[in-house]
């Protein structure tokens, strides 16, 4: 888990490979509506570079918070979303399996 401080306020990432061509990307953050949220993206590569493409890709919001966006809360967060893992790669798997069986 990495946590830093953007522009924006505090913020922790979290990534994980599913196989070569997929992974995980876990990120917490305060929202502009003042909401802290744990949001889930799955990305996909291609040559050297991962991309996420919207409507295409895994994205769902996993966790919503409404304390203030500290180090701390932020930490707290995305540590209890993290205790979820298998969860989450469960659902990703799921997800990109269907993905393949329709493309």
């Amino acid at each position: 888990m990495r946590i830093y401080k953007s522009a924006f306020g505090w913020a922790a990432e979290s990534f994980f490979l599913l196989d070569d061509e997929t992974r995980i990307t876990i990120t917490t953050m305060k929202r502009s509506g003042g909401l802290i949220t744990t949001t889930v993206r799955g990305s996909r590569k291609e040559g050297e570079m991962w991309y996420w493409t919207a409507c295409q890709d895994y994205s769902m919001t996993w966790a919503v918070g409404g304390n203030r966006a500290t180090e701390k809360s932020i930490a707290t967060q995305q540590k209890t979303v993290l205790a979820q893992l298998e969860n989450i790669k469960t659902e990703v798997v799921a997800f990109y399996e269907q993905l393949r069986e329709t493309t």
